[in-house]
């Protein structure tokens, strides 16, 4: 390849040789190509969009093949028919006579199948740990004097009681409303955390950063300097005293698609992970339940998560039934009317959408309903199963500035909702604002800012200034918007009092996740310039800065990739990318600072692959791809053989409580 030899020369005399260009050149080469291909091969783009689009046929179960997690799969999938059933026999039995014989014989029926459904790294946890107990535990509750003088009708009684509640305070019914200014007080011992003595000014800091400290203004042709203005907070729970936790309470709503395309084995998993999450929430958090299929409904009031408010919403989740249409735009219209109307506001507001994601144009009006909203809301998506949507699940996060999780294996959907959930309830500021502006006074007036890297950036002034609004950041956490700045060809001798100006100004605004108090930050960035004859040390590039520029440039090639995939160009796609891997394997500069860049690589050249592209990959592509810039999730990783992989290290984008969040889930599935 051409531009090969042209990657990253870096020279310690040279600072700008190192930009690289190479890697700029591959990726416009591969757009150019995408554009050329798409204009001429109509026909193809829609064999390889049917590919995608059109799901395989359902293979039939053999059981005798099935593995253990398959195995475990089967036997929920007829959970909620089990879970109606009780209800039903329940009532029909009440009031009638029936000989003790057949209930014995009912009775010994009912228990088999629950304990059958019920995966078996589940059936020995404690009842504090998981909604799905065996029928030894819920036994166990009642006392064997008092089933003895029950009965055996009585004891089926007492088995679906403990199972549903038999507190009408906690028994589920559906109330339809259109006011949705009924939420639940929150609780008062949570209400002052606005007066928590931490200096959320001193927790933050703003930097902005070269790829490299000083260089040499060339006479006859520009450089390109990559730079970055970063984001960089402390750890809050250092702070905290005395073993307590800091943590902002959060308004969660979760809307939930139940459609036809939802039913069966999607919507267990949704109702099981729904009841997993009450799980990982307090009672500084509060919970609204919304479901939609054709039309949308609020399912639950917003109301606080305490004990007795647990086994409510464990009724609720298990009352909902799939069937009909999909609008999932209904859906978060109720959720953003519930926000809009509610009496009080928690420090965290956030929307999780669980759905197959099947409904074209979602997006366009979900962002209108946004942006009528003045409150900080972030929006993470999960999408279920290998025929959803994962264009438009991405598309939806974006929106909200949250992240995409991509659950192939319902297994790791509890670690994915304790990633999200531990982002959220370590928010630190909220209406973050970052502004930067190129201007430097004379001789250097012509030094521009020529491309930035990411939709999030937005345009104040052509080629002069930028700004980019974050809904939140969370301590013990970093992001990064990587830049160019165009050096233009100086033609002048620099003076010594010229050597040092100031090139970038960057300016940060934010509000106090739990005062609200607004704070501000300036960071500027300086060069040292030097004349082309002199002589310069040692100019090592910014560590920092260029794995970012990895980060970016990487997820680039990812999106061309992907382009190429939908042409049914999978093996030019492979090829693009293991050429991206080996240039950048090639500068031993990089070594320290590419390992995350290369495992993004690796794991697309797999999705890549024809045989995967369909299965999982083009949907894990558009995860990276959306989570990579928004700096926000945890990508799923597969292995050669197309199996979804547990998350072993610290994810890219994961601080120190998401992290912990996730371990101790793991933990309590081995």
């Amino acid at each position: 390849m051409d531009n090969q030899n042209d990657l990253f020369q870096s020279s310690s005399n040279e600072a700008f040789e190192f930009n690289a260009q190479a890697l700029q050149k591959l990726l416009t080469n591969a757009e150019q190509q995408y554009q050329f291909d798409n204009q001429n091969s109509s026909q193809q783009i829609q064999e390889g969009i049917n590919e995608v689009l059109i799901p395989n046929e359902p293979k039939a179960m053999v059981p005798i093949t099935l593995t253990n997690s398959q195995r475990t799969g089967f036997k929920d999938q007829k959970s909620t028919q089990l879970l109606n059933s009780n209800k039903n026999l329940v009532q029909s039995l009440n009031g009638q006579q029936i000989p003790i014989q057949q209930q014995q014989q009912i009775q010994q029926q009912q228990q088999q199948q629950f304990i059958q459904q019920i995966p078996l790294s589940q059936q020995y946890q404690s009842n504090n740990n998981r909604a799905n107990q065996d029928i030894f535990n819920i036994q166990q509750q009642v006392p064997q004097q008092q089933q003895q003088s029950q009965g055996q009708l009585g004891k089926v009684q007492n088995y679906v009681n403990n199972l549903f509640g038999n507190d009408p305070q906690q028994q589920f019914k559906y109330e339809p409303t259109n006011n949705f200014n009924d939420d639940d007080d929150i609780l008062k011992q949570y209400q002052k955390q606005d007066e928590l003595q931490i200096n959320i000014e001193e927790m933050i800091e703003l930097k902005v950063q070269a790829q490299y400290d000083y260089c040499k203004l060339k006479k006859s042709e520009k450089q390109i300097l990559p730079a970055m203005v970063s984001i960089i907070t402390k750890d809050i729970e250092q702070y905290a005293k005395n073993n307590q936790s800091i943590e902002a309470g959060i308004d969660l709503l979760c809307v939930i698609d139940k459609s036809g395309s939802m039913e069966g084995k999607k919507i267990r998993s949704v109702q099981q992970s729904v009841i997993q999450l009450l799980n990982f929430l307090s009672e500084k958090d509060r919970l609204c339940l919304i479901v939609f299929d054709g039309g949308a409904q609020r399912h639950t009031p917003l109301k606080t998560l305490t004990k007795e408010n647990k086994k409510y919403f464990q009724n609720a989740i298990v009352a909902i039934t799939a069937g009909g249409s999909t609008n999932i735009a209904a859906g978060t219209k109720i959720a953003f009317q519930q926000i809009q109307q509610r009496k009080m506001k928690n420090q965290v507001t956030s929307i999780f959408l669980l759905s197959d994601g099947q409904d074209p144009g979602a997006a366009s009006v979900i962002k209108r309903q946004k942006d009528k909203i003045e409150d900080v809301v972030t929006i993470h998506s999960f999408g279920y199963g290998n025929d959803h949507d994962a264009a438009l699940m991405s598309s939806i996060c974006k929106i909200g500035q949250g992240s995409f999780y991509y659950i192939e294996d319902v297994k790791l959907l509890d670690e994915f909702f304790a990633d999200a959930l531990g982002r959220l309830s370590s928010a630190l500021a909220e209406n973050v604002q970052i502004e930067i502006k190129c201007a430097p006074q004379a001789p250097y007036q012509d030094i521009k800012i020529q491309k930035t890297y990411g939709d999030m950036w937005k345009l104040i002034e052509q080629d002069r200034s930028y700004k980019i609004n974050i809904p939140q950041i969370a301590s013990d956490s970093r992001k990064d918007f990587v830049f160019e700045i165009v050096l233009p060809p100086f033609t002048k001798q620099i003076l010594d009092e010229q050597r040092v100006p100031q090139v970038v100004q960057a300016c940060l605004s934010f509000k106090n996740t739990f005062s609200k108090k607004v704070y501000q930050k300036v960071s500027v960035l300086q060069l040292k310039l030097y004349n082309e004859d002199e002589q310069i040390g040692e100019n090592d590039p910014n560590p920092d800065v260029t794995r970012e520029i990895l980060r970016v440039q990487s997820t680039e090639a990812i999106k061309q990739a992907r382009m190429k995939c939908e042409l049914s160009k999978n093996e030019e796609a492979e090829e693009m990318l293991e050429t991206m891997k080996l240039l950048i394997l090639s500068d031993q500069k990089m070594s320290g600072v590419s390992a995350q860049a290369i495992i993004d690589i690796d794991q697309a050249k797999n999705a890549s692959k024809r045989q995967n592209y369909s299965n999982f990959g083009m949907k894990q592509m558009h995860q990276m791809f959306v989570n990579n810039y928004q700096q926000e999730g945890l990508n799923a990783q597969f292995d050669l053989s197309g199996q979804q992989l547990q998350q072993v290290d610290q994810g890219m984008f994961q601080n120190s409580k998401q992290l912990k969040m996730v371990k101790e889930v793991q933990k309590s599935k081995s």
